[in-house]
């Protein structure tokens, strides 16, 4: 193959990667997520909650919950962060006696999502494409509230960390890469 083959290829080849990452879709492979001049996110797959990306060294600690309704959920901590994510299904949607959600905008009006927020809260979507609130605590915390779809299901990522540690551009490439399974 003449070098102008094999370059026209190796453009083509990075155009359709490039067109890829471009998708919107939030299934990156660890190594594809770093934060800029920091550590490479590691995959931490949590079973029936999802898959999320973060840096390595976070402790998890999975379970299932049956009260109010069913539904899964995870935590992680490390230094100073602590991430809470849960999954509702359809059986949390079936014994509640609503329908799931059409959308994230109308997941944040359910009074689940609602009961867990300050009032006045907005949800809107970040510069990752995650669609979020935040607010602090009175003691001195602050919260990434961040809600997720996934087949068939809704919850959402806490992203929470003293003022002090907290960094906005930090929580939102550590929930674009989360997905609920």
């Amino acid at each position: 193959m003449t070098f102008k083959k094999s370059f026209v290829l190796l453009l083509a080849l990075g155009l359709l990667l490039s067109l890829c990452g471009c998708s919107g879709s939030s299934e990156s492979a660890p190594s594809e997520i770093a934060e800029e001049g920091g550590e490479a996110l590691v995959e931490y797959v949590a079973e029936g909650v999802g898959v999320f990306y973060l840096p390595e060294g976070f402790s998890q600690k999975v379970q299932e919950l049956t009260a109010p309704l069913p539904s899964t959920q995870v935590e992680f901590e490390k230094d100073g962060w602590y991430i809470m994510a849960n999954r509702f299904g359809t059986d949390a949607y079936e014994a509640a006696g609503v329908a799931l959600p059409a959308d994230l905008e109308e997941y944040s009006t359910r009074s689940g999502v609602q009961d867990g927020v300050p009032e006045g809260s907005v949800f809107d979507y970040d510069s990752q494409g995650n669609y979020v609130t935040e607010f602090a605590s009175e003691e001195g915390t602050v919260t990434y509230y961040v809600l997720l779809q996934g087949p068939e299901s809704f919850g959402s990522m806490l992203l929470t960390a003293p003022e002090d540690v907290f960094d906005r551009a930090t929580a939102a490439l550590w929930a674009s890469g989360s997905a609920l399974s």
